[in-house]
């Protein structure tokens, strides 16, 4: 595989057809439920490209491989250093993807073969990039650019604490797993890699000590200081503003407590089961208000999370807002191409969204809440050889094996067993 998903795809010549981590956050779901075979040729680009990734992480004086913000070969395309040197999450973002493909699929065979060395080597930059805190002695991560961005040069941003963390925790989990289920596999790899068993061990001690900066209340706050910096009032900011890179320099951007896209909010989603709906509650709350969605993913990850918190006005006009980005010209930059991510995070924001699956549990997990205009939605995913089909209507949902075995998933919360045979139930 020697092509990754263009952020405009063929539609426009803006960002000259680059690929951005956006294809493991936000395109990968659809693959993995409609075309598991292409989720892992997506994954093979990255390991194609791991060589440059590895340079890269030279260049900014680390360990390991350090993924592109943007590429089309796998080097480094972004001339804007702030976002070239300070993101993350394209690194994190592949960690994550090989995690969902693999905990989806049960492909061992690539994990072995392909997704161990890049994980590793991620692990590596990771642990080479994170610094310990001589006030607290946690880990974190200081000087970097979260999601958001619209602030840079910020420490402790919670997404790429907690990303770092879960990459690096996986990261050793696998090499570990290898060890023991494929151990030829695994020191050849580790020779090949120049891999120890101590190198390892420090990967899990510092995930195990990682800093996420919270509140009392329970808001994860940003990053250092985000609760402190001056507050602006989105309403009140004239539409003819919008974008806002357009009209406002980069300094006024940046001292404010408006946020572009969900930055906390963002691992909340990918990670979803690992938080309480009261965590994802308050936090919804606060982060909504000051994020003005100056990006594509922005208003699909809202409305998922509002539909999940039963928050429905909200979650149909932010799928409205996601579905028609570019046929309204809500950023009024459609002229330079569609927005291929707000289209993969469409189908995410009807499946995740109004269908509440949710695939980083131990079981596939669905909650249907259809928005009241709607009559029906009827869709079909994939899932291990089985294909689930799913009609929903205002007060019920059907569900049917349309091919494969049984299969036991969680709907609201209890386990049903779907089989080729019409299961209704009711909504909650």
């Amino acid at each position: 595989m020697k092509h990754n998903i263009g952020a405009k795809g063929l539609t426009g010549e803006a960002y000259n057809g680059h690929a951005f981590w956006d294809t493991e956050a936000c395109c990968l779901p659809f693959y993995l439920f409609n075309n598991p075979a292409a989720a892992r040729d997506l994954l093979r680009y990255r390991y194609n490209t791991l060589p440059m990734a590895i340079e890269r992480a030279k260049m900014l004086d680390c360990k390991g491989a350090c993924y592109p913000i943007a590429t089309l070969n796998g080097d480094e395309a972004c001339a804007l250093w702030q976002h070239a040197s300070l993101q993350l999450q394209p690194s994190t973002a592949v960690a994550y993807g090989i995690w969902h493909y693999v905990h989806l699929t049960e492909d061992k065979d690539f994990l072995w073969h392909y997704g161990a060395e890049i994980l590793l080597q991620i692990a590596r930059f990771m642990a080479s990039r994170v610094e310990k805190s001589s006030r607290t002695g946690k880990y974190g991560f200081y000087g970097v650019m979260g999601p958001d961005e619209f602030h840079m040069m910020v420490n402790n941003n919670a997404y790429t604490n907690y990303m770092g963390l879960r990459t690096l925790q996986y990261a050793a989990e696998v090499m570990t797993a290898m060890e023991k289920e494929q151990p030829a596999l695994c020191a050849a790899l580790m020779e090949k890699t120049a891999l120890t068993k101590e190198e390892i061990a420090r990967w899990q001690h510092i995930a195990d000590n990682m800093y996420i900066p919270q509140a009392e209340n329970g808001i994860i706050e940003q990053h250092d200081g985000f609760f402190d910096l001056p507050h602006t009032e989105i309403n009140d900011i004239p539409v003819s503003e919008f974008p806002l890179y357009e009209h406002w320099s980069y300094d006024r951007i940046y001292r404010s407590d408006m946020i572009k896209q969900p930055d906390v909010l963002m691992f909340l989603y990918l990670y979803n089961s690992s938080f309480s709906e009261e965590i994802k509650r308050i936090n919804y709350d606060f982060y909504q208000a000051r994020t003005i969605h100056e990006s594509s993913l922005s208003p699909a990850i809202h409305s998922i999370l509002a539909a999940e918190l039963d928050k429905m006005d909200e979650a149909v006009s932010f799928f409205g807002y996601a579905t028609r980005l570019d046929l309204d010209n809500y950023n009024r930059n459609t002229r330079e191409g569609l927005h291929i991510t707000s289209i993969a995070m469409a189908w995410c924001g009807i499946v995740y969204g109004f269908a509440g699956l949710r695939s980083d549990a131990e079981k596939l997990i669905f909650a249907p809440r259809l928005p009241e205009r709607w009559r029906s939605l009827t869709f079909s995913v994939m899932y291990r050889g089985r294909v689930i089909r799913l009609c929903m209507e205002a007060d019920k949902t059907s569900f049917r094996l349309t091919q494969g075995d049984p299969l036991e998933v969680l709907v609201y919360g209890k386990p049903v067993t779907l089989t080729n045979k019409e299961q209704l139930i009711p909504r909650k």
